[in-house]
């Protein structure tokens, strides 16, 4: 049982019934905290301007004013080629091809609207549906690839060659590749 004394200065001093408020008090509580905050942080800031680049979708660009892409166009200016006065106009045409287009033929999906966007009259539109699509599976393929290496590092520190370890790597990401033991002890023999 953790002690309480009159004065504390390396770690909390809570006061507390049982071992089981104290572990929630000084651990489990701020560890809540911080994974909000971590959450907030990663996804909520992002919220506006992903939110904003759904507008170049057909579906949806069809009754928006250029207002509600502007955020999407401010935060990714470095990438597109296009200057602001350029892009709302690129933006209007954009809404006035697909109103011309019947509701049910319009792409409900970026890589549909991808296959439809003529890079050379609409090249802002194009790189903003080439971002929208790229987008999540950017940064899931990172996130989990580092983990999975972190992973394997940790477990096998300094005991491996760089071709087993990438191998191992490999084998950790992508689990919906079934490899028998026969094809393991293939390659190894």
């Amino acid at each position: 049982m953790p002690r309480i004394s009159g004065r504390q200065k390396n770690r909390n001093n809570v006061p507390f019934k049982d071992i089981e408020e104290f572990y929630r008090r000084t651990i489990f509580i701020p560890y809540l905290d911080d994974l909000l905050c971590s959450l907030k942080q990663r996804f909520l800031s992002h919220k506006d301007t992903i939110k904003s680049l759904q507008y170049v979708l057909p579906s949806l660009t069809v009754d928006k004013p250029f207002s509600c892409l502007k955020p999407a166009v401010q935060f990714y200016e470095d990438d597109l080629p296009g200057y602001q006065d350029i892009i709302e106009a690129e933006f209007k045409l954009w809404q006035s091809k697909w109103k011309t287009v019947g509701p049910k033929f319009r792409p409900l999906n970026a890589i549909e609207t991808l296959t439809n966007c003529d890079s050379n009259m609409f090249p802002n539109m194009y790189q903003l549906l080439k971002l929208i699509s790229v987008l999540p599976v950017s940064t899931a393929t990172a996130e989990r690839s580092f983990s999975s290496l972190r992973r394997l590092k940790t477990y096998l520190r300094n005991s491996t060659t760089e071709s087993r370890l990438v191998g191992l790597a490999l084998l950790s990401i992508h689990r919906d590749i079934d490899i028998s033991d026969d094809q393991i002890i293939g390659q190894i023999c």
